[in-house]
């Protein structure tokens, strides 16, 4: 029985075989593997590669709602050197809230006055370098005085009090000022050009009357700074401000000194600002 199990299995094999060699003779391999097949694992593809986000640069410094004291400051000083370069509307008006005072001395200083100009006397005079009176211009078509061209401004933070916003205007006040400097070291010449020195006034009053009237002294107190600025569009398109100013001087004429006193409120506007 055995021997005859073994035949079987033989024959089966030689079957299997020529079967096999058939199809390698006709280039389709085995047809019958005698093998168990190999299981071949399927490769995993690696994952793609996600590439890192391009960084974001910073954008340019606009006015947003919300902007600190600090990131206004920052705002206000690069959009006015911009805008200082650019083109604006200026309207500046400057009366006495009260008139030069110099008491008993009135005649006495007018007379010295009209000795050079008929037409001029104490306030035409002191209202020259005082400012008062209403003045208009466009830049750069007219010319205009440096104490009234806007001005780049190096404000701090600090500086700006009673900081407030609202339907893009943003306001504040700056602090007193008593006879500032134009060397940026108080806010009020941080901001602006136009405040009068003891050096102005007293050159002013050579330019009018020569040197038959001399500046002895001069104190100027300026307060009540208030400051408004429009932003649209990430610009500076509108710069309002005001102020209340106090002068005492003493001038030396040819009978004696002369002492004065006045008051007078600023108010001015820059519009149409272009740049």
């Amino acid at each position: 029985m055995d021997n005859l199990c073994k035949s079987i299995s033989a024959f089966i094999l030689a079957i299997i075989v020529a079967i096999n060699a058939l199809g390698n003779f006709i280039g389709i391999g085995d047809i019958i593997p005698t093998e168990p097949a190999t299981t071949v694992e399927e490769t995993t593809l690696p994952e793609e590669t996600t590439l890192p986000e391009e960084p974001t640069l910073p954008e340019e410094t606009t006015a947003t709602d919300g902007m600190t004291q600090a990131e206004f400051a920052a705002f206000l000083n690069a959009e006015t050197a911009k805008a200082a370069k650019g083109s604006y509307s200026f309207n500046r008006n400057c009366s006495y809230t009260a008139p030069i005072d110099v008491g008993d001395s009135t005649d006495a200083l007018n007379k010295v006055i009209q000795m050079i100009d008929d037409n001029s006397n104490v306030d035409t005079v002191v209202g020259s370098f005082l400012g008062i009176g209403t003045k208009k211009g466009s830049f750069p078509e007219d010319y205009l005085d440096e104490r009234y061209q806007l001005k780049a401004t190096t404000l701090t933070a600090d500086d700006l009090e009673s900081f407030s916003y609202a339907d893009g205007v943003y306001s504040f006040t700056l602090a007193d000022a008593s006879n500032p400097k134009k060397t940026e070291a108080t806010p009020i010449s941080r901001f602006t050009n136009d405040f009068n020195t003891h050096e102005e006034v007293d050159t002013a009053i050579k330019d009018q009357v020569g040197s038959l009237i001399k500046l002895n002294s001069s104190d100027v107190d300026y307060t009540n700074i208030k400051v408004s600025v429009t932003v649209d569009g990430g610009k500076i398109t509108n710069i309002k401000y005001q102020y209340d100013f106090a002068a005492a001087l003493q001038v030396k004429i040819l009978v004696g000194n002369v002492n004065g006193t006045g008051a007078a409120v600023t108010k001015a506007e820059f519009s149409d600002i272009a740049y």
